[in-house]
């Protein structure tokens, strides 16, 4: 079996300077890493910053650069209708995503369009249709973006306006461009 080291010879002198030799490089590599002129330090101190958690808002800002002028459009003399589109103005009143506005500038409009699902029971449910448009001016051809149809009760209202709410957000985002 052969030795990875050829053994020691009496031709060989010791060395005593080795383990100074040792010792030397360990300090400088010690001192290198640690050193507050070393740009490995100013790094890990970075990443330690960022690691530690921050504190988070209780009440988030509105996100002005995000927030996206809207307006609510109803047509229908159902109840169950009007609430719909009470609660969809509240809800979009009181978001940081939207800001409800009547102003002639650049805004999505959801079209909400509802009916009594039965004429002779008009507290049952209504058939409704939201249909979203961009906006350009008032005096401008709007473009259509999207639409969704359905029936709604009074249980399922709360619902149906926090759906309605996410996919205006939802569109607002896939065609931000064209409020650019």
């Amino acid at each position: 079996m052969s030795r990875p080291f050829p053994p020691r010879t009496p031709a060989s002198k010791p060395r005593p300077w080795a383990p100074l030799l040792l010792s030397v490089s360990l300090f400088l590599i010690a001192a290198a890493l640690f050193s507050p002129l070393s740009g490995v330090s100013g790094a890990s101190a970075a990443l330690a910053a960022e690691a530690a958690p921050k504190a988070v808002a209780d009440k988030p800002a509105p996100s002005v650069d995000r927030a996206v002028q809207v307006a609510v459009e109803l047509e229908g003399t159902d109840s169950l209708g009007a609430r719909l589109a009470f609660r969809l103005k509240d809800t979009f009143n009181s978001s940081s995503l939207f800001v409800l506005s009547e102003k002639d500038a650049p805004k999505i409009r959801v079209l909400l369009s509802t009916t009594p699902e039965f004429p002779s029971r008009p507290s049952v449910g209504s058939a409704y249709s939201v249909v979203w448009v961009f906006s350009q001016s008032e005096g401008t051809l709007r473009h259509y973006l999207a639409r969704e149809v359905g029936v709604v009760t009074a249980e399922s209202v709360e619902d149906l306006v926090a759906h309605i709410a996410e996919r205006t957000d939802g569109i607002s985002v896939r065609y931000g461009y064209l409020f650019q």
